[in-house]
């Protein structure tokens, strides 16, 4: 485990994976995680991609697992600093550490959407994108919308209120999240159009930035990432060669994946080896 510093120097917590020297790519890959989860959820996935000649990093965003300061009640924090400062660190940290690799990012749910939210994005040759959307309830599945609603933007932002942050962990829901993140993500019950809501707060985006490959890919039983979900954050990239596909769960040996399954090892030699293919090829 290694401390990477953000460009503010908050301290992240972090883990480095370094690759297989007979398979070397000179690829380095970063990991961004899901909102309240941590790191640990992509170890065996890093661990396959070093096996594989890749250099990969995960990372803990700020007030998230081992990158959550001793007290979290009262700790300011957001979504844009996971992307304008913890990526941006962790840009600047591989492009020091591993000079003569090519970055590729991988990012799962809000961590495919912060890319957009980095200047430094210019400086990714590869992005795949997994389940990347913008928490937009209106676009889950019509089968768990209303379960989904009245936890994500009742429960959450009552218990955060009460408490000071979002206890997940207590109540066995992933990692504790600060309530600044919970607020901004409550904040989307009421806005389609989140590049707009985050410019007229004085928030500025680097979509637009980013001119090389993007996979988007999205999984067929995704309550959270559908279609359309997906398709908000894939569209703001305007200038990538990108492309987005919808994975079947017909297409894998299993008959579930959701938001989070994507990272189980019966998928190594599936949907993990599509991702390892596809960033073989960047050049």
């Amino acid at each position: 485990m290694i401390q990477i510093p953000a460009i503010d120097n908050y301290s992240l917590s972090a883990k480095v994976y370094l690759g297989n020297k007979t398979l070397q790519k000179n690829k380095v890959l970063i990991i961004n995680s899901a909102t309240a989860v941590h790191k640990n959820l992509y170890h065996h996935y890093a661990t396959y991609m070093s096996k594989h000649g890749y250099n990969v990093v995960t990372y803990d965003y700020r007030g998230i697992a081992d990158s959550r300061p001793k007290k979290l009640k009262g700790f300011k924090t957001s979504f844009i600093d996971w992307g304008e400062k913890d990526f941006s660190g962790v840009i600047d940290f591989v492009k020091q550490e591993f000079p003569n690799d090519c970055i590729v990012t991988l990012g799962h749910s809000i961590g495919g959407t912060i890319i957009g939210m980095t200047p430094k994005n210019t400086e990714i040759r590869g992005i795949i994108t997994i389940a990347a959307q913008t928490a937009y309830y209106k676009d889950w599945s019509k089968e768990q919308k209303k379960k989904i609603y009245f936890l994500w933007h009742v429960i959450f932002p009552l218990v955060t209120k009460v408490i000071g942050y979002f206890p997940g962990k207590r109540l066995g829901l992933l990692e504790d999240v600060p309530k600044g993140v919970v607020d901004q993500w409550h904040t989307r019950r009421k806005h389609t159009n989140m590049k707009q809501q985050m410019e007229a707060m004085g928030v500025q985006f680097f979509y637009n930035t980013y001119s090389s490959k993007l996979l988007t890919l999205g999984i067929e039983d995704d309550p959270i990432g559908t279609k359309i979900a997906i398709k908000r954050v894939h569209d703001l990239f305007v200038r990538s060669d990108k492309k987005l596909e919808i994975i079947p769960v017909s297409s894998v040996p299993t008959n579930k994946i959701g938001h989070f399954g994507f990272f189980s090892r019966k998928f190594q030699d599936t949907l993990w080896k599509k991702t390892l293919l596809w960033f073989d090829a960047i050049k």
